[in-house]
């Protein structure tokens, strides 16, 4: 590393700690504790009418689950005088949640604290459109924060920063570039006159996570974006060189066992990234008793992270518990339960047991699993050729990636759907591409079941979401037996919708 990179390394690396030593605790929310229990959120919108046609709206609450890696749903219906209420389970004493209506994409975050209710006064102003005027048990945030928050965290994510040109051409290169453009952002934010200073310091803690999940751990997928950007087209043939261990030395600039974490949405899927990345080879927990595992754990981590103890690595523990769980629906064995009776307290026992009896019944559901060579047809021919193959029956095509959290929430809200439909003429297709690392691909699809396919051409992946008119992901086609295209949606419309859509065209002759 020459002197100039370290340098520009120290200097963004003063940043972060500067900010960090700006936003003491009386700006922070309380440190939550990992603690099984109940909160209860209830409310009630002024003027809900606003927002429906038809039947009184169903509003959808999602909590973050850290212990077992997962979004917990909740759904309930708005009464007709608008009140309603929710009784949701927690991992943490104290969370931050996103509430929404069905039928609106946009919501707004809600406090939550494990044994008490947290009290809404909101008003709707038209369809997706709400203020909070009032909530208690805060946590320290406004309603103003809470109502703006998400929009400040898109803003940022989505920040064009003209201060960096072209692609990084080395691993180094590219870690200056993103702590370079993280810094930009903790700037922003700090500058920011939406949010206080409570909410400044959650934003930030969202967006360093955000710039370790999406950028650093996406380095090939990231790089191949970058080289796109730069101008040039040839990116089937740009092969970025794969960072090796010392690459990850910036993992210490993080802080990694600040339990402000536990209430980002997106701390889990870093712990994910670590688990799951090769050249890291951070071992499947297994059978192996947690104590041992862990000391295997920080010989790999420790002089990366900068400690060797804390809240991080016992979240490692139960995060790889959850990748057994989540990616191959594979029930604890009994060497498994006794190891984490033997080591964790009672709380995170309690939630992984918990978690375990769900597993075991999903298992005895799961769908076959069918792993496809993608056709080797021109990209013009290649969504035929693929329906072709189940003509005949109603087929549902599922865009996704191992690293879109709202593919993955998708995944786990649609099981109830496929189970019911189990037996009947239905097919679930995947199709998924190269930004998707292959070998955490090969485990999440253990889980899904059905039909998958891995583009590896960035050109036929591209193609194939052109010319079906999708942006983004997740996104779906629905074709009926004759393999006519009756349905084409982004983001997931819910299991009510979804089920309607399929069960119509199996009625149709």
């Amino acid at each position: 590393m020459n002197l100039s990179f370290f340098k520009s390394i120290l200097s963004i690396s003063l940043c972060l700690m500067l900010y960090s030593c700006s936003n003491a605790k009386e700006n922070t929310l309380p440190d939550p504790e990992i603690k099984d229990g109940i909160a209860k959120l209830s409310g009630k919108i002024t003027d809900f009418r606003r927002m429906i046609e038809g039947d009184n709206p169903t509003l959808i609450l999602r909590v973050l689950h850290p212990v077992t890696d997962e979004v917990y749903i909740a759904t309930t219906t708005v009464n007709e005088d608008g009140a309603f209420t929710f009784e949701v389970p927690m991992q943490c004493n104290y969370a931050i949640g996103y509430l929404r209506s069905e039928r609106t994409p946009t919501g707004f975050h809600v406090c939550l604290t494990s044994g008490k209710e947290t009290k809404l006064d909101i008003i709707c102003r038209g369809p997706g459109v709400f203020k909070i005027t009032n909530q208690t048990d805060s946590l320290g945030l406004t309603a103003t924060d809470l109502t703006n928050i998400e929009m400040v965290c898109d803003r940022l994510t989505n920040l064009r920063f003209s201060g960096i040109t072209g692609y990084a051409k080395t691993p180094d290169e590219f870690v200056k570039r993103a702590r370079i453009r993280l810094n930009y952002q903790l700037k922003k934010i700090v500058e920011n006159d939406v949010l206080f200073g409570v909410a400044k310091n959650w934003v930030a803690n969202y967006m360093k996570l955000f710039t370790l999940d999406v950028r650093l751990f996406n380095y090939s997928a990231m790089m191949r974006i970058d080289y796109l950007n730069a101008g040039n087209k040839d990116v089937e043939n740009f092969n970025p060189p794969e960072p090796d261990k010392k690459y990850y030395i910036f993992l210490k600039d993080f802080d990694l066992n600040n339990p402000q974490y536990l209430y980002q949405w997106n701390y889990t899927e870093v712990l994910q990234k670590i688990l799951s990345n090769e050249t890291l080879n951070i071992p499947p927990i297994g059978d192996t008793p947690v104590d041992q595992w862990m000391k295997e754990v920080r010989n790999i981590l420790s002089k990366l992270v900068g400690f060797n103890k804390g809240l991080f690595y016992d979240m490692l523990a139960t995060n790889s518990y959850a990748r057994q769980f989540n990616n191959e629906l594979r029930p604890l064995s009994g060497k498994q339960k006794e190891n984490i009776t033997n080591y964790f307290n009672e709380d995170i026992a309690k939630i992984l047991l918990r978690k375990n009896d769900k597993i075991i019944q999903l298992a005895a559901q799961k769908e076959p699993l069918v792993v496809n060579e993608t056709p080797a047809v021109p990209k013009e021919q290649l969504m035929d050729v693929i329906i072709a193959k189940y003509r005949g029956k109603v087929i549902v095509v599922d865009f996704w990636a191992t690293w879109c959290p709202p593919c993955l929430d998708a995944m786990e809200q649609s099981r109830t759907v496929k189970n019911e439909l189990q037996g009947k003429n239905v097919v679930f297709v995947y199709l998924t591409n190269g930004t998707s690392p292959k070998k955490l691909w090969g485990e999440k699809i253990e889980g899904i079941g059905g039909e998958h396919y891995y583009i590896d051409k960035f050109d036929d992946w591209k193609f194939l979401m052109k010319s079906s008119n999708f942006e983004g992901i997740p996104s779906y086609l629905i074709f009926d037996t004759k393999g006519e295209l009756q349905h084409r949606f982004t983001s997931y419309p819910g299991n009510e919708e979804m089920r309607a859509m399929i069960e119509k065209l199996l009625s149709t002759k």
